[in-house]
């Protein structure tokens, strides 16, 4: 698995771009928004788009199955030599690095919800729950309906090659959607979101206090990818992209409100002075 990290490294690289400091950096959160949304809008979007890829990953699990005489006749030579790793894993180690890739799916969907222990961002808690949801149903739908994900892919997954693992488990028409994986695209949504959100709030941050929050929220999306592989469910490539796929849309589902909201800018200040035995006050509205 020596080239893993390196396609990890590229489909990262794109993720560098936003741990630069620009000069749309200069707002405040305390007095402005940092997102546009319009939850009707974006709300609509998220919760309608979660049913419809719901319905189309349930029905991929609809796929003909396998027959003995065509599980037999699977050559392993037909893979690409850097996916072959996922041929020579473990088949007995198998349901514990799926139960540990479980635990990271989970926990990362949770993790954007502990930001709103923090008081900057509850006060803006619909926006961001509303882009979260959304950033979840577009991740979601890239993977039920387009050319990318398994509607268009019947890449096979590996467990089908191991003769030893039981023969119901490799004839499910599930063996039919190795490509790629919904694991850690789901999982990286929840870690880029959070560390996206992280730093749009914290104007401040220095482009290295940001590349070290990406770089953290890459962790958990690539180790559920390599317990994916451990656990015979995909290929190391069905997981980069998978990872690339979650974390394009957890950065670009919040950067695209950002840009708008930076767009339609508007801030509401209060100002006073006093002199000469007089004062003054007003409202300053800026846009």
């Amino acid at each position: 698995m020596k080239v893993f990290p390196f396609a990890v490294l590229a489909a990262l690289l794109p993720i560098s771009l936003f741990a630069q400091k620009t000069d749309e950096d200069t707002y405040d959160p305390k007095t402005e928004k940092v997102y546009r949304v319009n939850p009707w809008v974006s709300g609509g979007v998220g919760v309608g788009g979660m049913l419809i890829s719901t319905i189309g990953i349930d029905r991929l699990r609809e796929k003909e199955g396998f027959t003995l005489d065509e599980l037999n006749a699977l050559n392993r030579d037909d893979v690409p030599g850097f996916d072959r790793y996922g041929l020579s894993r473990d088949p007995e180690k198998r349901e514990a690095s799926e139960e540990v890739s479980d635990y990271i799916f989970n926990a990362s969907i949770l993790l954007p919800l502990t930001l709103f222990t923090h008081k900057k961002f509850r006060k803006d808690w619909l926006d961001i729950t509303t882009l979260y949801i959304e950033a979840h149903a577009l991740s979601g739908n890239t993977y039920a309906w387009t050319p990318l994900g398994p509607t268009f892919n019947d890449r096979i997954r590996p467990v089908a090659y191991y003769p030893e693992v039981d023969f119901g488990l490799r004839s499910q028409g599930n063996s039919r959607n190795s490509f790629f994986s919904g694991h850690v695209s789901t999982t990286a949504v929840g870690t880029f979101f959070f560390a996206k959100v992280l730093s749009d709030y914290n104007p401040q941050w220095t482009g290295g206090q940001r590349a070290l929050a990406f770089g953290l929220a890459s962790i958990p999306p690539i180790f559920a990818g390599v317990q994916r592989v451990r656990a015979l469910k995909h290929f190391p490539s069905d997981s980069v992209a998978g990872l690339a796929v979650g974390a394009f849309f957890g950065i670009m589902t919040p950067q695209i409100h950002k840009n708008w909201q930076r767009k339609h800018r508007t801030r509401l200040s209060v100002g006073g002075s006093y002199g000469d035995g007089a004062g003054s006050g007003g409202l300053v509205l800026t846009f």
